[in-house]
This record gives C-alpha cells, structure tokens and sequence, in this order.
C-alpha cells in the first residue's frame, strides 16, 4: 500500500488558564481520511540556546494514496 503524507504546525496559545492549543484540526482531517501518524514536539531555546518549553506540536498524518 502507497501512503501520502501531510503536516501542519499548531502553536501554542499562553493564556491567564495557561496554554492552550487549536486542536480542532484533527476532527477537519479525520473527515478527509487523515490519520495522525506522529506528532513532534516544537521546543523553543532561550538567549543561550538551552531549550526551555514546548510552544507548539508538529502533527504529522497519512492516508492511503489514491491509485
């Protein structure tokens, strides 16, 4: 089976509550056949290059290719 790929970066949001995220991307992509295949998380560095927090996540799905 041929599989194609796609990706989409979903940054964080900071809020009085704390961060939140715009997770409703999943929900679009399922009704389109996507299936989340990995997800990566983005890691921001501070003024000296040391990683400090997650802003974001890299989601990255698949579906069967058509064909």
């Amino acid at each position: 089976m041929k599989w194609e790929y796609r990706d989409e970066m979903v940054m964080f949001k900071e809020t009085k509550d704390g961060l939140v995220s715009n997770l409703e991307v999943l929900g679009g992509r399922g009704s389109d056949g996507w299936e989340l295949a990995s997800s990566v998380p983005l890691i921001a560095p501070n003024r000296d290059g040391v990683a400090y927090g997650t802003v974001g996540v890299l989601l990255i799905f698949k579906r069967p290719a058509a064909g």
